[in-house]
């Protein structure tokens, strides 16, 4: 009887043992179920990593939990006429364990996208599934460069577009009208000039350094380069139109275009007497100071003429100068000297390295000759490397050599090539400056951080 019994206890314990196992088995299917909750939280997202731009493919995902590929159809979903269809993709995701969908869909327009819910079955379930919303611009890619003028109370105008209101905006005469230039979709900033209202007061408070180049990298964005900010303050009551601001930027296709702002005006109305009581700024004051700070740039030497021809032959043989060129560099660090002229951090690249790059690539070629000759392979290939970085310097230097400079010998820089038009500064005499431009009679030309035209007769080429 006692071995009878401890046989039932046996068998009793050994099904209680795999009764719980199965449930132990069965809780994760019970509790892993797709109910209509979770599928109203399921929303369709653009992939990461892609660009939402227009007239390109845009991929949208969305795992369906607990449900395989084969319970799930999608069923057309009917979008804006500008809206796309172009594919459809369903998988199994093995690490939500659930099934993908990726959706791609084409836009012809820019702006802000809420798409219609795409309808899909689930378990022969009719369900909807929500997007995301996105917004969509043009490809920067394809773009111009274009002016952006961001005023301080964030009011925005673009020079390709047209549609703004006249007046603009509504300044009390005697306030400061702040506001920044920038450029969008540019690589370079080639130059920038505006010209002075009248019965105002118009200020160039900062430049900044434009520092976007991405020939090589191949980056597009939207983003915003800032060039130059302005205040500009009334002094008459009237409509006045915002001075013409001009600038040559080259974009991302590498062509240089001349942008120019469209015609915007500016309403300045009569100041409350009571609030220019209250002024502790005199604007008058400012703009004598303003004035007189930035009437140069650069401090005037005595130098005669001759002096400045002199410091150009100078500079012309220390440029061209090869065996001798360390005293043709100090012969010319100590006519500076002795004439007072703050010697330059950057010098004229010297022409001697472009002779070296000559004589390594004369040499290397002499040497592979003779490798071959006697069958010395790997001197062959040593010499070979040489002659390919001989041939890579000389392509440096021919480049920086064809860099032109010049010797001021007394100057005025102008915003535009024109004698009439106002001058921005003034380049003293014996200051070297960088030639970039030729035009007629004028030269477009930079000295530290200031650039501007002046008159050919006034600049003595280093040659």
């Amino acid at each position: 009887m006692e071995k009878q019994r401890i046989k039932r206890l046996i068998r009793s314990g050994r099904r209680f043992l795999i009764t719980a196992l199965l449930i132990f088995a069965a809780a994760p299917v019970f509790s892993q179920t797709l109910t209509l909750e979770k599928i109203k939280q399921l929303r369709l997202v653009p992939e990461e990593s892609q660009n939402l731009y227009t007239k390109t493919d845009i991929k949208f995902i969305v795992t369906i939990p607990y449900v395989q590929p084969s319970q799930v159809q999608v069923l057309a979903a009917n979008q804006k006429d500008d809206i796309t269809f172009r594919t459809l993709r369903k998988a199994e995701n093995y690490e939500e364990q659930g099934t993908l969908i990726e959706i791609w869909y084409n836009f012809a327009n820019k702006g802000d996208y809420s798409l219609a819910p795409l309808s899909v079955m689930i378990q022969n379930r009719r369900r909807s599934i929500y997007f995301e919303p996105v917004s969509i611009t043009d490809d920067p890619a394809t773009l111009t460069p274009r002016i952006v003028l961001v005023f301080d109370d964030g009011t925005r105008v673009y020079s390709d577009e047209l549609n703004f209101p006249k007046p603009l905006l509504t300044v009390p005469t005697g306030k400061k009208l702040g506001f920044t230039v920038n450029l969008q979709y540019a690589t370079q900033l080639v130059q920038f000039n505006w010209e002075i209202p009248k019965d105002s007061i118009f200020t160039c408070t900062k430049q900044f350094e434009f520092t976007e180049n991405r020939y090589r990298e191949r980056v597009y964005s939207h983003i915003l380069l800032p060039v130059a900010s302005f205040e500009w303050t009334g002094l008459v009551a009237e409509t006045i139109k915002l001075p013409t601001i001009r600038l040559s930027a080259t974009g991302y296709n590498g062509y240089r275009s001349e942008l120019l702002m469209p015609e915007i005006c500016i309403d300045f109305t009569e100041a409350d007497e009571a609030a220019a009581a209250t002024d502790d700024t005199d604007i008058f004051s400012a703009a004598f100071y303003q004035e007189t700070a930035e009437t140069s740039v650069v401090i005037d030497s005595e130098l005669s003429y001759e002096d400045c021809m002199r410091l150009a032959d100078y500079y012309s043989k220390e440029h061209n100068e090869f065996l001798l060129y360390p005293k043709a560099r100090r012969d010319r660090i100590n006519f500076e000297e002795s004439c007072g002229i703050v010697i330059s951090e950057n010098p004229i690249f010297p022409t001697i390295y472009l002779y070296i790059s000559i004589i390594i690539i004369l040499i290397s070629i002499v040497f592979i000759i003779i490798s071959i000759r006697r069958k010395h392979k790997i001197r062959m290939l040593m010499y070979i490397v040489l002659l390919i970085l001989g041939a890579a310097v000389l392509f440096y230097c021919a480049v920086r050599r064809s860099e032109r400079y010049g010797i001021s010998a007394g100057c005025k820089i102008y915003s535009i090539p024109q004698e009439n038009a106002e001058s921005v500064s003034e380049v003293g005499r014996g200051n070297r400056v960088r030639i970039l431009e030729h035009t007629g009679k004028w030269y477009y030309i930079e000295v530290g951080e200031t650039g501007g035209w002046c008159t050919s007769d006034k600049i003595i080429i280093i040659k």
